[in-house]
C-alpha cells in the first residue's frame, strides 16, 4: 500500500510537470527558457517501476515533445542540446519504439555532431529487434561507413539488415557483400549472399543475388582468382 501511494505521488508530480512544461513550450520561445523547460525529463530509467505501467505512455509523450522540439530548433538556433537525452530516455522507457531509433540514426550524428551517442542508441535497438527490423541495422551500418570509415563493421550491420524479410533483402545483401569485399573479407561476402539466396522465396531477390554473385565472380577472376566466388558450389540459377 505504501509503495502504491508513493508511485501515485510520483506519477502526479510527473504529469504536473508535463502540463507545466507543455504550457511553457507553447508560450515561450528562445533558447534560454526552452532549455529550462526540459527539466522535467527523468534522469534515468529507474523511475520505471514507479510509473505503474505508464512508462510507454510517457515515452509517447516525450516522442511528441521530441518532434516539436526538433522542429523548433531547426527553425531557430539549431542547438539540439536536449535531443540525445530525450531519445535516450524514450528508448529506455519504451525499448520497442522503432521510430525513436530511426530518428536517432538519422538526426543525432549531424544535428548533435555526436555519432557515438547515435551508435549507443542504435545498438540498443539492435539488441531489442535483432534482424526483425531492417532500418536500425541499416542506419548503424551507414554510421560505421560515414563517420568511422569501418567497412567491416558496416558490412556486419548491413548483413543483419538483409535478414529482415522484405524486398529490400537483395539490395541490403548486395550492399553487405560490397562492404565485405572492400574490407578484404571475401568469405563473409559469400556467406551473406549464400544465406539470402538459399533462404529467400522471392524470385526477384534470388535473381538480384545471382547477379551480385556474378559480379563478385568477375571481379575475383579479374584479380587473378579462378572459378565462382562460391568455390565448390554450383553457379546460382538466374
Amino acid at each position: 500500500m505504501k509503495r502504491l501511494l508513493v508511485s501515485l505521488a510520483i506519477i502526479a508530480v510527473l504529469f504536473a510537470g508535463i502540463i507545466a512544461a507543455n504550457e511553457r513550450l507553447t508560450a515561450i520561445r528562445g533558447s534560454g527558457p526552452l532549455l529550462e523547460s526540459m527539466a522535467y525529463l527523468p534522469g534515468s530509467e529507474r523511475v520505471k517501476p514507479f510509473m505503474l505501467g505508464f512508462n510507454t505512455t510517457y515515452a509517447h509523450y516525450l516522442w511528441i515533445k521530441t518532434v516539436i522540439y526538433s522542429g523548433e530548433r531547426m527553425e531557430g538556433d539549431r542547438q539540439f542540446t536536449w535531443l540525445i537525452q530525450m531519445l535516450d530516455m524514450i528508448t529506455r522507457l519504451h525499448p520497442h519504439f522503432n521510430e525513436a531509433y530511426e530518428f536517432a540514426g538519422l538526426m543525432v550524428p549531424d544535428l548533435c555532431h555526436n555519432p557515438d551517442a547515435a551508435m549507443v542508441i542504435l545498438e540498443r535497438g539492435m539488441n531489442v529487434f535483432g534482424s526483425t527490423k531492417w532500418n536500425i541495422p541499416f542506419y548503424l551500418g551507414m554510421l560505421h561507413h560515414k563517420y568511422y570509415k569501418d567497412p567491416a563493421r558496416a558490412a556486419a550491420a548491413f548483413s543483419v539488415a538483409a535478414q529482415a524479410p522484405g524486398e529490400h533483402q537483395a539490395k541490403l545483401a548486395s550492399l553487405a557483400a560490397t562492404f565485405y569485399d572492400n574490407a578484404d573479407r571475401d568469405a563473409d561476402a559469400v556467406d551473406i549472399l549464400a544465406f539470402i539466396y538459399e533462404t529467400s522465396e522471392n524470385p526477384d531477390v534470388k535473381k538480384h543475388i545471382a547477379a551480385k554473385i556474378d559480379e563478385l565472380t568477375a571481379k575475383k577472376q579479374a584479380d587473378g582468382g579462378a572459378g565462382n566466388v562460391f568455390y565448390n558450389q554450383p553457379d546460382p540459377e538466374p
